[in-house]
Parts: C-alpha cells; structure tokens; sequence
C-alpha cells in the first residue's frame, strides 16, 4: 500500500490487536521511502474516536448524518526533524485503566441501560467509539505521510 502519492510507505505493526485498559500497546513502525524526505517528527497517536450516527424523518424518507469527535488522542514523538529514508521505530503506550468510563463506552446495565437505549432508538441516535493507533510522519509543506491501524478496546 502507497501513501503519500508514491513517496514510499509506513506500516504499523503490532504485537495485540485485542486489548483492555490497563494494558500496554507494543508495536514498531517501518518507515520505507523511496528518496529521503524532510520531515519536523516521526509520531505515534492512540486515538479514540466516537462515531455518532443521527437518523432523522426527512420527506417521506431518513436522512443519516455522523458526527466524528475525539474521546482520546494521544501523541508520542518517535523522531525529531530532520531527512528520512527508511527505518524502524518501536514504541509501547500505556493505555490508561479509565479509559472506557472516560469515553463514555461503557455498557450500562439495568433499567437505566435499559431507557439509554429506548431513547437512542426513538430519536434515531447511535454511537460507537473507534480506536486507531497511527503513524505519522510530519512533512512541511506538504501532504504527511501516515498510516492508521485499527484496534479493539474490551
């Protein structure tokens, strides 16, 4: 896969996809380029990102609209500026013990659970939270090289 309009790739490899809070996400980052690129930071970002999905009445049809927010993003540099080329990075984040209740992903249970969910389905509202854990290389001035895995938080 080429990103970056055929400037070269970056991969994101890690040792669990699978992961709970309190645990650590381990991975390394392969950077391959085809000619050196200048570049401010190498970084990688933990990202939660709640999807919420509205559905509304709409002329004898539904109109869907989704709304993105961040719930977490975290950002750990793994260079600074300088050209790359080719390399690998690894790194380990923390994922916090709190981070499901700080989210808001949390299942509730019983009959508040219960009239959460019989309010979302009458006003035609979801949401889902995505993880990503991302590499980024930082280029001035010009499109940033990335690369975005997704992950499971249970």
């Amino acid at each position: 896969m080429v990103f970056g309009f055929g400037k070269g790739k970056i991969e994101v490899q890690l040792e669990n996809y699978n992961l709970s809070p309190g645990d650590m996400i381990k991975g390394t980052v392969l950077l391959q380029l085809k000619k050196p690129v200048h570049a401010r930071a190498l970084k990688v970002l933990f990202i939660g990102e709640a999807v919420t999905r509205r559905t509304t009445p709409h002329g004898g049809g539904v109109s869907t609209s989704y709304q993105k927010t961040y719930v977490h993003k975290f950002e750990m540099p793994l260079d600074g500026e300088k050209d790359y080329s080719e390399g690998t990075y690894n790194f380990e984040i923390a994922i916090p013990k709190d981070i499901l209740q700080r989210a808001g992903s949390m299942p509730m249970e019983g009959t508040i659970g219960n009239l959460v969910k019989a309010a979302q389905i009458l006003t035609g509202t979801s949401k889902r939270i995505n993880w990503y854990v991302e590499a980024k290389l930082d280029v001035p001035k010009g499109l940033d090289i990335r690369k975005k895995v997704q992950v499971n938080i249970v």
